[in-house]
C-alpha cells in the first residue's frame, strides 16, 4: 500500500532517505496505516542491477522483526493520540532511512553445534548525504556468524513469547 512516501519514480542518482515513509499513512485514506511489511517501499535500497542473463535486481528492505516493530509502534501511537486528541498530528515518527535493525538467522537446534549469522545495519535504507563512502555508519554495520548469535536468537524466542503473553513487565523488552 502507497503511504506517506515519494512514489515519484526519479532516477536512483536522486534517491534520498527523504523519499521514505516516516509515518506509514495512505495519502488518499488518512485513516489507513501500512507499517511493516504493509507499505510499498518507493524504489530499492540500493543502485538496480542486472544479472548476466538480463534478469532486473531490485533489492528491497527488510520490513520484518524489528522496522516492522518500530513503524507498527509509531503508527499505534499517532493512531491513539488522534483519539485521544481528536486530531491527527502524527508527531511519532520513523524512517527507515533514520533507523537501525538488527537480525539473526539461527541454524541448528544443538545448544553447543548451532549456528547463527547476526547482522546490525545502521541506517536501514543508506544515507549517503550523511555517510558518503558507505552509505551507513561502519560503527554500527556489522555482520557476525557463530554459536553467540544461537544463544540470541533463543533468549530472543523466548523474550518474543513473554512479551507476547504480557507478562510482568512485558513492555520493557524492546522491539
Amino acid at each position: 500500500m502507497k503511504v506517506d512516501a515519494n512514489y515519484s519514480g526519479h532516477p536512483y542518482e536522486e534517491w534520498s532517505i527523504e523519499d521514505w515513509p516516516s509515518v506509514y499513512q495512505n495519502p488518499d485514506y488518512p485513516n489507513i496505516f501500512a507499517p511493516g511489511i504493509a507499505f510499498a517501499p518507493p524504489h530499492s535500497i540500493s543502485k538496480p542491477m542486472t544479472s548476466p542473463n538480463g534478469t532486473k535486481i531490485f533489492p528491497a528492505p527488510p520490513r520484518t522483526g524489528m522496522p516492522s516493530g518500530v513503524s507498527g509502534k509509531v503508527v499505534a501511537e499517532n493512531i491513539a493520540e488522534w483519539i485521544k486528541s481528536g486530531k491527527p498530528t502524527m508527531k511519532h515518527k520513523a524512517s527507515m532511512g533514520k533507523m537501525g535493525a538488527a537480525c539473526i538467522v539461527s541454524a541448528g537446534y544443538d545448544m553447543f553445534k548451532g549456528s547463527a549469522a547476526t547482522m546490525t545495519v545502521h541506517p536501514i535504507v543508506p544515507d549517503w548525504d550523511k555517510y558518503p563512502e558507505w552509505g551507513r555508519n561502519l560503527k554500527y554495520t556489522m555482520g557476525e556468524p557463530g554459536l553467540a548469535g544461537h544463544w540470541l536468537k533463543l533468549a530472543m524466542h523466548y523474550m518474543f513469547l513473554y512479551k507476547a503473553k504480557m507478562k510482568p513487565f512485558w513492555s520493557l523488552i524492546p522491539e
